[in-house]
This record gives C-alpha cells, sequence and structure tokens, in this order.
C-alpha cells in the first residue's frame, strides 16, 4: 500500500493505522516520488512533530531517493508546524496586518513575562489558571466572541498583548492562530496555497489552529497521516485529535487509506498492542500482525524482543546497565551507538543517565531531556546558561526587547517587575517604542524625581548592558563564547561542537536558539542519545532502554493521586499509556525495560515516584517502589522479569 500511497495525485488523503505500520515511510515514498516526478523540493511542505522527528524524516528521505536526487532532501521544508505558522507571520504583509512581531518566547523568557502579569493584582493560582484558559482557546481556534471579552480572562488577555506588543514578542500558542487567521484574509491571499504538496505526519499531536494553518498553506495536495492511540501530551500543547479523526468526515473526497499490520519485532509489537487494547484506547489501531526488519549483520548477535530486568537500588540499576549496554554496542562489528536510545522519565533522570554514561566512556546526546536554561533568574549566579544566551542576544541584537527585559530582571526578588511596567507606561504617553524609553531613562541625569518609580534601577542596568555591548561587540568565536561566560556550561556544548572558532554573536545566536527552541541530536552514528518519550515522535531506533520503568515516571504520580478525582487521574493515566505506547514501539528490534525495587526516600520524594511503603534500611529510610503498572497491563505480552546480577553474570560482568 505505501507504494500506492506514494503514486497518489488527488487533493486530500488520510494514512492510518497502527503504531509501526509504516505511515511516516508512507510519506517519505510520497515525497521521494514528488521529487523524482520533478516537483521542486521547495514546493514541499512536510509537518512533524518536533525537530527530532525533521532530523529522521530528512534521513529517512536521504535514503530513499536515487544518488542524482539525494541533494533535494536538503531542500524541502521539513519543520514542526509552529515554525511554518512563524514563516508565515515573517513577512512585512503578515506583520502589518497582525501587528505583532513572530519572535518566539523560549520558556525562560516566558517566565519573564508571567512574572509581569502578576503585576495585575491577580493571584498566581488565579493568574495560571485564565493562561491555560486563554491558551486553550487560541489553540483550539476558537471565535474571539468566546474569550469572555469584558471577564478577568478578557482584561488579562488585553494586558498580556500589549505586553506582548510593546516587547516585540509573541507567545507559541499564538503564532499558529494568528498565522491561520493571516491567511484567511484578504491580506494573506498570496500566502496562502504557498507550498504544492503539504504532508503532516502524527496530524493528531497538532493544535487546531496548527492544523489550520497547514491546510491552508498547501495548493495542490494535502495528506495527514496519523493514529489517535498515539497522541503526544506533552505539558503546553494541545493536541486537536478530532482534526485527525474528522479529517475525512468534514471534507469531500478524501481518500482514506488504512495501513494493516507493523514492521518490527513481533514482541514489541505485542506489547504495544496490548496497552493499545486497553481502555482510553482505540482499539482499531491495533497492528495484530508484525513483520520482522532485517536487522544489520554487523548486530546480528545482540538479543532481540522485550527484557525486563529488576535492579535492587537506582544506582545499582544504572551502574549495571551501562555495563550491559557496553557489552552489547562492543559485541557489533560496526558499533552505531545513535541506533540506540536511553529513555528517561524526567530532567533530573536524564542528567544522571547522561553524566554516568559519559563517565563510561560513551559520547553522549542528551538533546532536550536534561532541560534547557535553566535555573533561577533571581540569582545569577543560579541562572548562568540564561545569563549567558542573554548576553549573546543582546550582542547579536542589541534592540531585542526581550533580551533587555532579562537582563533587567536579573539578580532581583521580583525581576524588576514594577519597574518594567512603569517603563511601559513611560513608552506608551511618550508615544516612543519601549527601546527609546529604556535609552532615554539610560541615558538621563535624573535630578531628585524618577519619571517613574525605580527608573534608576533600569537605568543602572542599561548601562550596564551598554558597557558591556560595547566592550565586546567586535569579539567572535571561541573568545565571544569566553566573553559571554558560556564556556563549560552544558546548554552550550553542542554550539561549541560545531564552531568553526569565527562565528559572529548573530550566527552563535542562531545556533544556541535553535539548540532551545528546536533541539536535535548531534548528526553522528557514534553518539548514544538520551531522551524522554515525547521526544520520540516520528522517530526508530534498533535498541530502546527504559530507564527507571517504575510507577511515578511511567506513568507520572498524578495517575495516583488520591487528592484528584478519578476523572482526573483517567484522564492522566490515558495520557502517560499514549506516550508509554508510542515510545516503545519505536524500537524495531530490542526493547529493554529496566526498573529498581527501593530507592532513598528524599530521592523518590524529590523525584515524585510512586512510594508503595517506607522502611528504614542500615539506618537509612528507603521508599519501596513497583515496576511501571503498564508492564501489568501488558498481561501476557510483558516479558518474564529477570534479575539485573543475574543478567549480568549471565554476560561475565560481575
Amino acid at each position: 500500500m505505501i507504494d500506492t500511497i506514494a503514486a497518489f495525485d488527488g487533493r486530500l488523503a488520510k494514512i492510518e493505522g497502527a503504531a509501526r505500520s509504516g505511515k511516516t515511510q508512507a510519506l517519505v515514498a510520497r515525497c521521494a516520488k514528488l521529487i523524482e516526478n520533478g516537483e521542486a523540493p521547495g514546493s514541499i511542505l512536510v509537518a512533524v512533530t518536533n525537530a527530532f522527528a525533521a532530523q529522521a524524516f530528512r534521513k529517512r528521505l536521504r535514503r530513499v531517493l536515487p544518488a542524482n536526487k539525494a541533494a533535494a532532501a536538503e531542500a524541502v521544508r521539513i519543520c514542526c508546524a509552529l515554525d511554518a505558522a512563524v514563516e508565515v507571520l515573517d513577512t512585512p504583509a503578515a506583520r502589518e496586518a497582525t501587528g505583532r512581531e513572530p519572535r518566539i518566547l523560549s520558556e525562560a523568557e516566558y517566565n519573564f513575562f508571567l512574572e509581569d502579569l502578576k503585576t495585575t493584582g491577580e493571584q498566581p493560582r488565579k493568574l495560571r489558571s485564565m493562561l491555560s484558559f486563554l491558551e486553550r482557546k487560541m489553540a483550539n481556534y476558537e471565535s474571539r466572541e468566546e474569550w469572555g471579552a469584558g471577564t478577568a480572562a478578557g482584561n488579562l488577555h488585553a494586558f498580556a498583548t500589549r505586553v506582548l506588543k510593546l516587547r516585540g514578542a509573541m507567545l507559541p500558542v499564538e503564532a499558529p492562530m494568528l498565522a491561520a487567521d493571516f491567511l484567511k484574509s484578504d491580506a494573506g491571499e498570496a500566502a496562502r496555497g504557498r507550498f504544492s504538496h503539504v504532508l503532516c505526519d502524527d496530524f493528531q499531536n497538532f493544535s487546531h489552529s496548527e492544523q489550520t494553518c497547514l491546510c491552508l498553506l498547501a495548493d495542490k495536495q494535502i495528506i495527514v497521516a496519523g493514529n489517535p492511540n498515539q497522541m503526544m501530551s506533552k505539558r503546553g500543547n494541545h493536541p486537536y485529535v478530532e482534526g485527525f479523526i474528522k479529517f475525512d468526515a468534514v471534507r469531500r473526497d478524501v481518500e482514506v487509506f488504512h495501513l494493516e499490520g507493523a514492521f518490527g519485532n513481533p514482541q514489541v509489537i505485542a506489547l504495544a498492542d496490548a496497552l493499545g487494547s486497553q481502555d482510553g484506547m482505540d482499539g482499531a489501531y491495533v497492528a495484530g500482525t508484525a513483520a520482522n526488519i532485517e536487522r544489520d549483520p554487523a548486530a546480528a548477535a545482540l538479543p532481540v524482543g522485550v527484557q525486563s530486568i529488576k535492579w535492587n537500588t537506582p544506582e545499582d540499576e544504572l551502574n549495571g546497565l551501562t555495563k550491559y549496554l557496553r557489552h552489547l554496542l562492543s559485541s557489533q562489528e560496526d558499533v552505531r551507538e545513535a541506533h540506540t536510545c536511553i529513555v528517561v522519565a524526567n530532567r533530573r533522570w536524564a542528567v544522571m543517565v547522561e553524566k554516568l554514561l559519559r563517565r563510561r566512556g560513551f559520547n553522549v546526546s542528551a538533546a532536550g531531556a536534561a532541560g534547557t536554561l535553566a535555573g533561577d533568574p533571581r540569582d545569577s549566579s543560579r541562572s548562568r546558561a540564561l545569563v549567558a544566551y542573554t548576553k549573546l542576544n543582546l550582542l547579536a541584537n542589541p534592540r531585542d526587547m526581550v533580551a533587555w527585559r532579562s537582563w533587567c530582571g536579573f539578580d532581583n526578588a521580583l525581576t524588576n517587575s514594577d519597574a518594567w511596567m512603569g517603563l511601559q507606561d513611560f513608552a506608551e504617553a511618550e508615544n516612543i517604542t519601549l527601546y527609546q524609553a529604556l535609552e532615554q531613562v539610560g541615558n538621563a541625569g535624573f535630578g531628585a524625581k524618577e519619571p517613574f518609580l525605580r527608573a534608576r534601577t533600569l537605568a543602572e542596568k542599561w548601562r550596564a548592558g551598554q558597557e558591556f555591548i560595547t566592550k565586546n561587540s567586535t569579539r567572535r568565536g571561541f573568545g565571544l563564547m569566553k566573553a559571554i561566560g558560556a564556556e563549560g556550561i552544558s546548554e552550550f556544548e553542542a554550539v561549541a561542537a560545531d564552531m568553526l572558532g569565527d562565528e559572529t554573536a548573530a550566527r552563535l545566536f542562531e545556533m544556541e536558539r535553535a539548540v532551545i527552541m528546536n533541539p536535535a541530536w548531534i548528526d553522528d552514528p557514534h553518539v548514544l542519545h538520551v531522551s524522554t518519550l515525547q521526544n520520540l515522535c516520528g522517530t526508530e531506533y534498533d535498541n530502546i532502554f527504559v530507564v527507571g520503568c517504575i510507577d511515578g515516571f511511567f506513568p507520572i504520580r498524578n495517575a495516583f493521586e488520591v487528592i484528584s478525582t478519578d476523572g482526573e487521574r483517567n484522564r492522566v493515566m490515558d495520557a502517560e499509556r499514549r506516550d508509554f505506547m508510542s515510545g516503545v514501539a519505536k524500537a524495531k528490534h530490542l526493547l529493554v525495560l529496566s526498573h529498581f525495587s527501593k530507592s532513598e526516600l528524599e530521592l523518590a520524594e524529590r523525584t515524585k515516584m510512586q512510594v508503595v511503603r517506607v522502611k528504614s534500611e542500615n539506618g537509612k529510610r528507603m521508599a519501596i517502589v513497583r515496576p511501571s503498572a503498564f508492564l501489568s497491563e501488558a498481561g501476557d505480552a510483558a516479558p518474564t522479569t529477570i534479575g539485573g546480577q543475574a543478567l549480568l553474570s549471565e554476560y561475565g560482568l560481575n
């Protein structure tokens, strides 16, 4: 059927099927066929969930294209839906129509924005609730009339929009909505149908706004692929699964392709099927049958199927697994570490795993899993990465008001939000830009009276920032990295590895922002990947090791919270099951589900394990934990558990 999809020349098509049924491969085949038939690569848009999926799709496309067409894979626009929306908005016509700048706030920059919203006087809990409400409305592409004009939420939206406009910034959730509005308008007529063909993978993961925007960008053809059971539940995204389910019901002449079976190890597929058959899942998307994928002869000696391994403590688990992993990989004739992925539940575990693997001699990338720009901006010594990023931003674009807002907020308990709001009022009263207002305040010699409360604070910050810019504006490459304080900071490692040494501030900022906003793997076959489940969308691996496969991690502790309602617990459990099922199904040959039985109570509480009971052991309080509920849900499809020490003994690794 993949060949039939590749040759499909109608306007609308929908591809559905179980995990590992070949949905992504069908889109790759269609993209390759278009290029082979003479379609300009730049006229094809492939929309995917994240940069990891984009990277994987481009690699697949490169492999299937004939040698004389392989270069065309680089010219196809492969990106996430948000990036496609930003490109729509990043034109003079769109800027004029929307009155906005498509400069998307990063997570760390969003925190400053949130602090500024607190100046409205709303309680933080209510503020977050209203923001969630507004973001949901934007993502769901609901009419502005349904946003509660004149209500507290409506007033907050007006205030937030004012703040963002003055700052020249935009929330991630806003861009697809504004892009869709623009494309529908008379002003956006020239931008509609910008791509001849639009291919959408994991369409169920896109918000209603994103789906609308992508459909408007298609001229000749749009093909969507997906599976409701694989809907990703990442915080901050608002997937519109109904948009995929009803894609053919609300449109005429949609060709529906249902892919049967799955490609991969039968034990892995059986486990995915067992989870996909649970309550809350759609039983129509169960594979049923599996076709083994031929394994690279260099890895023929490696085990296949699903393994469940039990260890005593997290330390035992990580130490034992690294030994096991080293043994397995070293037994290959041509070791390709990038064909193996270590799956972790959270950032803390990602950092632990990454550090241990590095100590054991592995080259490791934990892009997007270990976190970016973490720390508390109220204490710059505890937010070194964010400070370095902000300095780089100021050097790259000295008029970027998002960077100036961060710069002016460091080392203050309230991030100087009151002073910054005063600056905004001053700018509007004087009918000048926010940059002009900050410049004017910074260069003013105040007498006894400030133009607004705590203007002197911002003036001092301005002068310090200008001094830094003047001193370092000509620096490049590694000298620039040293000047901003980025040397030895893990958040800048990926950029440092790709540097030539003569990069300008603008180029380095472009590189670092890509790492933060769209993290992807280092393109090196000898780098081991560490990932969360959510980042596995659109990827596949020969081997997947799930570390810490316990309740509280897979699924998260909220699935067991006694203070929650049954409905809320079931909602969380369903979302976590979808992530888990989809993630483990990415293993083509070997899936290792590793867990431990106890942990020090402090670590268990800090990392939100689901504690069964507490006992005293050698003077320490130990938390007893249990294997993931998903293993018991899988029933007969779950493997027999073996002890970690017995496994090591089998391979002579004790």
